[in-house]
């Protein structure tokens, strides 16, 4: 089993406090960071650069032109055998297949205890087939189903009233869910909403 101490370890997350709280975590247990970067971007060119970590902790939403997915299908280009561990804030159900299948090592809250964490970093190296995960639900949506259906619409870009039409409904009737959906969710406009349904995990790209 490898020691704490040569397991090498990469972050990948958008968020500086969170980088800097998991840095501290994992320098506490023992580990080394060899990487501390906002972007699937900055982690790839550090790959180019030859930085080779062991185990890879990243965020799946990030802004930029690449998400978690996105990074992981090329980090694996390469280092094929490298241990990647993916992070929500807002875990999804559907996520974790995949994760597997993209060959992630594990998908976890951001949420978990640092302690767990070390623990589930030290389970993929003493463990060449092991998958660490957590039991998710998905995320309670307050939209009633047809509040969902116009938000599905409005984030395709199609105006309230191109919904309306596509639903069978009024022009009023698609402005009132729209007005309803803004209220519901604290935003003042539809493209916050929009922003904030694929934030919470209620609407995926």
């Amino acid at each position: 089993m490898p020691s704490d101490k040569k397991t090498k370890v990469m972050i990948v997350d958008d968020h500086p406090m969170v980088r800097e709280g998991l840095e501290a975590m994992l320098a506490a247990a023992g580990f080394t960071v060899v990487g501390n970067v906002e972007s699937g971007e900055q982690a790839l060119a550090a790959f180019r650069a030859k930085v080779k970590p062991d185990v890879v902790l990243m965020d799946i939403r990030m802004p930029g032109g690449k998400n978690g997915f996105d990074t992981l299908k090329e980090m694996k280009i390469f280092y094929p055998d490298l241990d990647v561990i993916l992070m929500a804030g807002m875990p999804l159900a559907e996520e974790v297949e995949l994760a597997k299948e993209l060959g992630a090592r594990g998908y976890l809250p951001k949420t978990m205890k640092p302690k767990d964490i070390a623990a589930a970093i030290r389970r993929t190296r003493e463990d060449s087939h092991v998958f660490v995960e957590e039991t998710y639900k998905q995320p309670e949506s307050p939209l009633s189903p047809r509040e969902m259906d116009v938000l599905r619409y409005l984030a395709e870009g199609k105006s309230a009233e191109e919904t309306a039409i596509i639903l069978g409904i009024s022009h009023e009737t698609a402005k009132s869910h729209a007005k309803a959906i803004r209220f519901k969710l604290g935003c003042t406009t539809t493209t916050l909403a929009v922003a904030t349904a694929f934030r919470k995990g209620l609407l995926r790209a």
